[in-house]
């Protein structure tokens, strides 16, 4: 069963009101890493059974193993009856039974597949007492089947990371004052007071107080955004610095958060399962090799030649053909930190002609970053830095931070100031030892009528348009220096562009929900021509499907809860694992564990590799086949002799899958 289908109402938000409650009786505390991690017990309960039926699979093909090698072995060496040598082996054949439920259920839906082809063969060899050859196919078949399965039949928990980031309460403003209830119940236009340090947990918009908002988890944006009454405000982004009063648009299943749980669903329901190659093949071969069989059983008159030819035909190499391909691309991925969640991905990767990117995180360090201090006025950088630095002392905002830690770089140690003031949106305020610090805007320079010449307003424009946030630092009514800070593109990244080119990708495009200005600056620094900025999550979407509509196979990599619809509806995702958020690196088909970007060109190559390697073993797999029925038709093979040559073939299957595990594109 997938996740998503039993996501429809199970993941609902009244659902996630009675698991946080669970959580506040804290009822889990004593497993926080076990199977109901953070209480979620539906996600725990189906990862366990997946783990108990994983187990159950090698137990089941084990006792066929060794029931086949007690009969073989006692057989050869007559131990025990030969009655009971058969039964042991028809005991083998009757545990091959998931291989006769599927061909059942195919021949019901009107299909014709691996599972029915073998099942024919398993009833002809039984008829004529070849029960040891019978239940050495069952071996191999029930191999095959079950390496697949535990390679593609992986569950997700995107959803449940989604849901955790809403607040289970909101404190609602009534006539009687403050009442903390469940958030479901929270009317639209009901006021609701959000404190410092908390989620906010409805859409709406801010009536009264100020504060900074890091919503990245909802738009991408690299840095908190100040809001002010009027500033639309999102349910699940963190409330900074001051208390929001918020007039509610918004809730529940409404709010833009439920509407990304909803794209995530939609878009991974739309992605399809691997096609089965084999089965594809065996529609057309199954017939050919009845009417083979039988016409070799009328000139021949040998029953045995008959069934020998269907056990030889039967296409046991074929079935492992692609799973052991998607093994071996994934072993050798795996050892590189780089988790490739099925052979699904792996065939759609090698079609790939377009990636693309978003910002924040992924081509970014998505932390702000203190990278030019220009002394304005005689003043010296160091002590631009240092008064810099003892204004921003108490200050908790990203800016405020980066600032510290440029200033601790330089092995500047700060005083406490006498007074500090923030203005939201402006800047700050700060007295030490009798002097006026102003940090901040140019609209506090001018508010504070501190002096900025057209020279140095030109330097800010220029800073700005590489995507800085310039500070203006003022002592004693005087500018004395600039700071800029940014978020700083990650280093190596124009020659990793420059690769991508080069394995023939047509598109590369950068997606941002920061401004223009910022994104523009950073697509110009990569190479990278196609950008778009200002996006909000849906948005990302609607951009990623209409690559596709235009017959672009797409690559979405990204690192955010923000973008995890994007990469859910791309052909791939990418999430970006060291840095990206759970909830992208479970939605994703591809996780990076680390941000390496080298990766994203790495596991392109690989999957075409892979690729190669899927197409040989099939057309290997036929021709072994051909050279089984002709030895088989001439009389040449036993029905023992014909379930070796099968299992020669998939043995030389494997050893050219297992090529993988040492490919390099170096």
């Amino acid at each position: 069963m997938r996740l998503n289908t039993a996501t429809e109402r199970y993941y609902s938000l009244h659902y996630l009101h009675w698991l946080k409650r669970k959580q506040e009786d804290k009822l889990m505390k004593k497993s926080k890493e076990g199977i109901c991690q953070n209480d979620v017990c539906m996600v725990g309960t189906k990862q366990k059974i997946k783990m108990s039926q994983n187990t159950k699979n090698v137990i089941h093909l084990s006792v066929v193993g060794l029931l086949l090698l007690i009969s073989w072995l006692f057989g050869k060496m007559s131990i025990l009856p030969l009655r009971l040598v058969d039964a042991l082996s028809l005991l083998a054949v009757f545990l091959g039974y998931p291989i006769y439920i599927k061909a059942a259920t195919s021949l019901i839906k009107g299909k014709i597949g691996v599972p029915l082809f073998v099942t024919i063969a398993e009833i002809a060899s039984v008829a004529i007492g070849e029960y040891l050859a019978a239940g050495t196919v069952v071996f191999i078949i029930l191999a095959g089947s079950y390496l697949e399965d535990f390679i593609i039949d992986r569950t997700r928990g995107a959803i449940k990371k989604l849901i955790e980031m809403m607040p289970l309460t909101a404190r609602v403003l009534k006539e009687g004052g403050e009442l903390v209830v469940d958030v479901k119940q929270v009317g639209i236009g009901d006021i609701v007071l959000v404190k410092p340090g908390e989620k906010i947990p409805v859409d709406g918009k801010v009536v009264s107080g100020y504060s900074a908002v890091d919503q990245s988890s909802i738009t991408g944006e690299s840095m908190p955004v100040d809001k002010v009454p009027g500033n639309a405000v999102f349910a699940g982004t963190l409330n900074q610095s001051g208390a929001l009063k918020i007039k509610t648009d918004k809730v529940a299943d409404d709010t833009t958060l439920a509407h990304m749980i909803h794209l995530v669903e939609e878009a991974q329901e739309k992605k399809a399962p691997i096609q089965n190659i084999a089965d594809h093949f065996t529609t057309y071969f199954l017939p050919a090799i009845l009417i083979l069989s039988g016409a070799v059983y009328i000139f021949s008159g040998s029953l045995v030649r008959a069934v020998t030819i269907l056990l030889v035909a039967c296409p046991c190499a074929l079935a492992l053909a692609v799973p052991i391909a998607v093994v071996g691309a994934i072993g050798n991925a795996g050892r590189r930190g780089i988790l490739i969640k099925g052979g699904t991905f792996v065939e759609r990767l090698q079609n790939v002609d377009t990636v693309v990117f978003d910002k924040t995180g992924t081509l970014t360090y998505g932390k702000p970053k203190v990278t030019d201090i220009i002394p304005c006025n005689n003043s010296k950088l160091e002590d631009v830095l240092e008064t810099a630095a003892i204004a921003e002392k108490f200050s908790e905002h990203p800016l405020a931070r980066a600032i510290m830690v440029k200033a601790k770089e330089s092995g500047i140690e700060s005083p406490d100031p006498d007074r500090f003031e923030a203005t939201v949106g402006k800047g700050v305020i700060a007295q030490h030892g009798g002097q006026t610090i102003l940090i901040g805007t140019v609209e506090l320079m001018e508010e504070k009528e501190i002096a900025v010449s057209g020279k140095h307003l030109t330097t800010i424009k220029s800073l700005e348009n590489k995507g800085a946030t310039v500070l203006l630092v003022a002592s004693d009514s005087k500018l004395i220096g600039l700071i800029a800070v940014r978020d700083v593109v990650k280093d190596g990244l124009s020659e990793e562009i420059a690769n991508l080119r080069s394995l023939g990708m047509k598109r590369i495009a950068m997606l941002s929900g920061d401004n223009r200005i910022v994104s523009e600056a950073v697509a110009n620094s990569l190479g990278i021509k196609e950008f778009a900025s200002g996006l909000l999550p849906e948005e990302k979407v609607s951009y990623v499907d209409r690559l596709k509509k235009e017959g672009h196979v797409v690559v979405m990599v990204g690192d955010g809860v923000n973008d995890a619809p994007a990469l859910a509806c791309a052909d791939i995702g990418m999430a970006m694992g060291t840095a990206g958020t759970d909830v992208a690196i479970e939605t994703a088909d591809v996780a990076l564990l680390g941000d390496e970007l080298s990766k994203v060109r790495y596991t392109i190559s690989l999957s075409r590799k892979a690729f190669q390697k899927m197409r040989a073993n099939i057309v290997f797999a036929i021709i072994w086949n051909v050279i089984g029925l002709s030895l088989a038709s001439l009389g040449y093979l036993t029905p023992i002799l014909a379930a070796i040559l099968q299992e020669a073939g998939c043995i030389s299957v494997v050893i050219n899958s297992s090529l993988l595990l040492f490919y390099s594109d170096h």
